[in-house]
């Protein structure tokens, strides 16, 4: 059995669903989030609202709150955790940051877990459409203002933002924008799709910058008791 590292956007998302599709079992999702803010790093996405996505799937949660600087061994303390509980290995959904997945590595091999990278080296472009095309359904949360305006959050996941991305190329700072956003462009929060059972109800409240990032600040429109 296998549990999947899950921070509520496309890439973990569609990470599970090919995982699945090869013929595993995942268990539960690992979640992280910062304990002062109850939101998850980066994305700014509030933990709830990963606990609706669990919810909606059907699957266990493993949900953790970190804090301060020591993130590596909490993350590992939630990894052994996994292992005592009969996990052999863990899913990312990274796509071509070698750094990323070496510490993925390290951090699952000090926990005795296998990790997987279903996603690994496959082309951004064609990630995004096979994620369209299986019926996933995704908002932009977060996105690093020097790639990206402060008008693309709230949009959708869909052909136009393939398009869009086609179009820009760059961003303000040169750099180009890649299409899944794996160095930190943009963020999503995936709200439907062929692994839920229906989809997660979610509004838009405030837009907030926070450290370069443009955040938009999701609710659920009600949640389960």
């Amino acid at each position: 059995m296998l549990a999947c590292s899950w921070s509520g956007g496309k890439d973990g998302c569609f990470a599970y669903w090919m995982t699945i599709n090869d013929g595993h079992e995942i268990g539960c999702l690992l979640n992280t989030y910062r304990s002062e803010s109850n939101r998850v790093a980066f994305h700014g996405v509030r933990s709830k609202l990963i606990v609706e996505q669990a919810r909606s799937i059907g699957i266990p949660l493993l949900q953790i709150a970190v804090a301060g600087e020591d993130y590596e061994s909490q993350f590992l303390a939630a990894l052994r955790r996994l292992k005592r509980d009969g996990v052999g290995g863990i899913v990312f959904g990274d796509i071509d940051v070698k750094q990323n997945r070496d510490w993925c590595e390290h951090i699952s091999r000090k926990a005795g877990l296998d990790a997987y990278f279903p996603l690994w080296n496959m082309d951004q472009k064609t990630i995004l459409k096979d994620f369209l095309r299986d019926g996933f359904k995704a908002v932009i949360v977060a996105l690093d203002s020097q790639h990206l305006k402060k008008e693309d959050l709230g949009r959708s996941v869909d052909l136009t933002w393939i398009q869009y991305i086609d179009s820009i190329s760059k961003g303000p700072d040169g750099k180009t924008v890649t299409y899944c956003g794996e160095n930190g462009e943009y963020h999503t929060y995936v709200y439907y799709g062929p692994i839920f059972n229906k989809p997660v109800s979610i509004k838009s409240s405030e837009i907030v910058s926070k450290q370069g990032y443009w955040l938009l600040d999701l609710e659920p429109v009600c949640t389960t008791p």
